[in-house]
């Protein structure tokens, strides 16, 4: 199974808005660090903004920060919303598949209990515990990002 980068980008902007502890934060910051596409980015931003998971700033002095608390995020949660499927072989969809083997075939169950493991495993991890090492990620990425900053004020204008 690979995931969609726009998956993988959802995911890493929800982390580092649950290690900047409300901050605001700048897709052109967080575009910086992982060395990926602003505009990308910009869209993940908004659409998780739409989905009611960050709160997003306006302006000038705008951003985005974390709007649910990360304990209650699932990753299994964020990969069903940002996946357009999850079907890992044709016969998983009815309308598209042509395989001759449905209702004989034991590879297409085997792989339908792999996929249900897979999003138990995704469904019982949040995202504050994919963001325990705060300090270690934040270094990596931006070692000014590690070190305690004032908190930049904004109005509540969302995107």
């Amino acid at each position: 199974m690979r995931l969609t980068s726009y998956s993988n980008y959802a995911l890493r902007i929800l982390m580092i808005a649950t290690m900047r502890k409300g901050e605001l934060i700048t897709v052109h910051e967080v575009a910086e660090s992982f060395d990926i596409s602003k505009a990308h980015l910009v869209k993940c931003v908004h659409q998780l903004g739409l989905w009611g998971y960050l709160d997003n700033v306006r302006g000038r002095n705008g951003g985005f920060r974390l709007a649910r608390a990360p304990q209650d995020i699932t990753v299994g949660e964020i990969i069903r919303k940002t996946e357009d499927d999850l079907n890992l072989v044709e016969c998983f969809d009815a309308v598209t598949n042509t395989c001759p083997l449905i209702g004989v075939c034991k590879l297409g169950d085997t792989f339908k209990r792999a996929c249900r493991a897979f999003l138990e495993v995704l469904d019982g991890t949040t995202i504050a515990d994919i963001s325990v090492n705060r300090q270690e990620v934040l270094e990596a990425l931006s070692p000014q990002w590690a070190a305690p900053r004032p908190r930049r004020r904004a109005s509540a204008t969302a995107l």
